[in-house]
């Protein structure tokens, strides 16, 4: 079984529903005409604006497109529809930036500069790629810098996060010059060997002059290896005038896209991508600080278009799985001793890996085969499972035969202040999987598996 990750991309979500119900209309199609060709370009580009996609680049899209698919010679063609949809996918991963892009990890220490404006998301971000880079790139002594004195609670709410994570902190309080501090921060650094720095400089709550002087002062001071400007997905089309006015300055290396989790449409802070070609590098999708990926177009675009992410799906369960637990739970399974408290490791692992409507959708040809109702109605049984197996003791978890008594019975359900038809639903369903598992395992034994008893295992 696989079971707080995925990708949240609920902004994603609403661009994605408008383009794959323009993609049906081409599935359905044997043949396609030059005003099928019109019409579905017509509703793709709908989508795009209605997701907030900059004109320009929605322009570009549609013609780009429509070129291609006239140039393949495809109208009139029999089964054309997966030719086209591979352009669209094409076009869109042109779009979100080809190749994955992933931060410099150069010099000693490796710097990275934060920017952005007020409210993105940059303080908390910063903390997020230490936490990323520490796991991912084998980095074992960062240090978060806090330049940015303006902001209340700036300094506070990093040296919070750097507990948090049990990384140095370096500040020098609200009165400091920022220049200072992070001259400072080098030196230290330097001294004392730190191996990645994370300089987390000041927003406003609009571009001006005195900001830009401050940020440039503190690019030639700290020579970063990273300059990464931090959009949040709620943004409108100004965040793309915004960019372009730091990256004028800066020369920005790439862009963090936080609060993809949210309802927001996100098309602007995508735009960026394609208008100042500058590379996304990483999203944010929550807010914890593991809640961060580093950015890959062609999954996004197959996740977009409804293809599923399998890659990203076996990356995050590996990531949160116990490798050694569920061998041990699969050879108890295939030993006929899977117990109550094995389920409930299973419940665990599950939960970690997030909701079923978010796994599901990264599973190619899953994605809307099965209702939101039974995926919610799903998940309120497992939410229901944890509950009764909590409320039962250790032995009982491990003996599930102890549970035939009447008073163990009671017990369980008034601690859980579940109903008598919730705990036998758990019981049976239970004592089903036992069974067809130890059917399973005697079959395997013998030689004769067929592997349509799996489909009985829910």
């Amino acid at each position: 079984m696989i079971g707080n990750f995925l990708y949240n991309y609920d902004m994603l979500d609403f661009l994605g529903k408008r383009l794959q119900k323009s993609m049906a209309k081409v599935k359905s199609k044997r043949v396609l005409s030059e005003e099928d060709i019109l019409r579905v370009t017509r509703e793709i580009k709908m989508a795009l604006l209605e997701a907030d996609v900059n004109l320009i680049v929605v322009k570009q899209f549609i013609k780009s497109v429509k070129e291609k698919v006239i140039g393949s010679e495809i109208i009139g063609k029999l089964n054309p529809s997966q030719q086209m949809i591979k352009i669209v996918k094409d076009e869109l991963v042109d779009v979100l930036g080809g190749k994955t892009k992933e931060v410099k990890i150069s010099g000693n220490p490796s710097i990275i500069m934060m920017t952005g404006l007020q409210g993105s998301g940059k303080t908390t971000t910063s903390a997020k790629i230490v936490k990323y880079l520490t796991k991912k790139e084998g980095k074992t002594k960062p240090l978060l810098v806090a330049a940015d004195v303006y902001r209340p609670a700036a300094i506070d709410q990093l040296i919070v996060l750097g507990k948090q994570l049990k990384i140095d902190v370096f500040s020098k309080g609200n009165n400091a010059d920022p220049r200072d501090i992070v001259k400072e921060a080098l030196k230290k650094a330097k001294t004392e060997n730190y191996d990645l720095v994370i300089i987390d400089t000041a927003g406003r709550l609009s571009i001006n002059e005195e900001l830009m002087k401050e940020l440039v002062d503190i690019k030639k001071i700290a020579k970063p290896h990273e300059i990464l400007f931090v959009a949040d997905a709620l943004s409108g089309q100004d965040v793309i005038n915004v960019a372009s006015t730091f990256n004028e300055r800066l020369s920005i290396t790439g862009t963090v896209i936080t609060k993809m989790d949210s309802d927001a449409r996100g098309g602007a802070a995508l735009s960026i991508r394609k208008l100042l070609n500058i590379p996304i590098k990483f999203i944010g999708t929550g807010e914890k600080i593991s809640a961060l990926d580093l950015f890959h177009p062609e999954r996004m675009a197959d996740r977009i278009l409804g293809m599923g992410d399998v890659l990203s799906l076996i990356e995050k369960a590996e990531e949160v799985i116990d490798e050694k637990k569920s061998k041990k739970i699969m050879n108890r399974m295939m030993s006929g001793n899977f117990n109550l408290d094995d389920l409930m490791d299973q419940l665990t692992q599950m939960k970690k890996m997030g909701k079923m409507s978010k796994i599901i959708k990264l599973i190619p040809g899953m994605n809307g085969k099965i209702s939101e109702d039974k995926l919610k109605s799903s998940e309120s049984k497992l939410i229901l499972y944890e509950i009764l197996i909590s409320s039962m003791t250790q032995e009982e978890r491990r003996n599930p035969r102890l549970l035939k008594s009447a008073s163990r019975k009671v017990r369980i359900i008034k601690g859980s202040g579940r109903s008598a038809q919730e705990y036998n639903a758990l019981i049976n369903e239970f004592e089903r999987m036992s069974k067809q598992m130890k059917q399973m395992a005697k079959s395997m034994k013998e030689g004769s598996f067929n592997p349509s008893m799996l489909g009985g295992i829910k």
